[in-house]
């Protein structure tokens, strides 16, 4: 997910998340792509987090006091936004004629840049400490009471995931849309656990047509809100139909809620099938791979560097006054070829740069 992550900010400057730089033109192809990828790939990874933290805890039974786990996950989470995000504000965002203390303090801790995500996964795992406390003192006092509890929390998120704030308070804002997904990851590892579902995997359920249904329901969902935000979809001939007018921030959300489910339900289909497709499931062959937990530490650091690379490739002059892209883009051909050779470029230079990071103890600590 973190190398889809990397693709889409590859393709933000034709979604129209970031300005297009100079000599890049629109290219309705990566418009679509982008907003492909971009329906699910950053909450898969707040669902990937849910669902490691109730192995941890359900699973292996690793459950920690308050304050230790407070502790951790600030050293796994926001201390990498402090750090980092101190470097990013004065390599990109730093305006001596603009400066103040508070102003950069604020935006550090608030998750600067692409570091956003790290403070709002802070809030998310503290609220999933406290669900998981309750639904563990529930299931050892009134043990049939623990799966209505569990999937009432769910639907009690989803609601909440339609509410939409704004403005940065230290992540805070965006728990309500994350949360969600967060404790979708978590829920699904439960009930994977309970025998009944054990059961029902051993007998060989079709994950491949569910992959495929939800992927078509994926697709069908995303062009509908990407219609209803949009006058004119690039490369489709029709316009907005008059019935998709007028639609206010809670629909827009609700379709974003059903589209994103989709494709989480999609790709954690389309991985199991191909993982443990022909494989008898057991609970060893839910545990994570050594293999697998590797990259997760090269992931993380990927994540933290790619747009220090990135960011300079795309909207910073190079030799000669001339940017990269605007050399790219004299020719069609270097047109097309641009994101990809800016993708290449990145996913080197951050892969270098977290292996360089994990060789020294601080980088580990940070990192690691």
């Amino acid at each position: 997910m973190i190398a889809l992550l990397v693709v889409y900010h590859a393709l933000c400057i034709y979604t129209g998340g970031w300005p297009a730089p100079e000599g890049v033109e629109p290219n309705a192809v990566y418009w679509w792509l982008g907003h492909l990828i971009s329906g699910f790939r950053i909450e898969t990874i707040a669902f990937v987090g849910g669902y490691v933290m109730a192995y941890q805890c359900c699973g292996l039974g690793k459950r920690s006091r308050f304050v230790p786990w407070v502790w951790k996950k600030m050293k796994r989470l926001l201390l990498p936004a402090i750090v980092f995000g101190t470097f990013y504000y004065f390599l990109f965002r730093f305006d001596p004629s603009r400066w103040s203390a508070y102003t950069m303090t604020w935006k550090i801790l608030n998750g600067i840049g692409h570091l956003w995500f790290l403070p709002m996964l802070f809030w998310c795992f503290i609220l999933a400490w406290a669900l998981d406390a309750m639904l563990h003192f529930v299931e050892n006092r009134r043990q049939r009471l623990h799966k209505p509890f569990g999937w009432l929390i769910l639907f009690a998120l989803a609601l909440l995931s339609l509410w939409q704030p704004t403005g940065g308070r230290l992540g805070l804002t965006r728990v309500p849309h994350f949360a969600f997904y967060f404790y979708a990851g978590y829920w699904l590892r439960v009930l994977l656990a309970g025998e009944e579902t054990k059961t029902a995997l051993r007998k060989g359920k079709p994950f491949m047509w569910t992959c495929c249904g939800l992927t078509v329901v994926y697709l069908l969902v995303l062009m509908w809100k990407l219609q209803a935000m949009h006058y004119q979809l690039p490369a489709v001939p029709w316009t907005r139909p008059s019935w998709l007018s007028g639609y206010g921030k809670t629909a827009i959300a609700a379709l974003r809620l059903i589209h994103t489910s989709a494709g989480i339900g999609a790709l954690f289909a389309l991985v199991w099938h191909l993982l443990y497709g022909r494989k008898p499931v057991s609970l060893q062959v839910m545990q994570p791979a050594p293999w697998l937990r590797e990259c997760s530490r090269l992931c993380y650091g990927v994540y933290v560097y790619h747009m220090f690379f990135m960011e300079p490739c795309y909207f910073h002059v190079g030799l000669g006054g001339i940017g990269m892209p605007a050399v790219f883009c004299q020719t069609t051909f270097g047109a097309w070829l641009l994101p990809w050779v800016v993708l290449l470029l990145t996913m080197l230079l951050s892969l270098t740069a977290t292996w360089l990071t994990l060789k020294t103890k601080a980088g580990r600590y940070a990192i690691g």
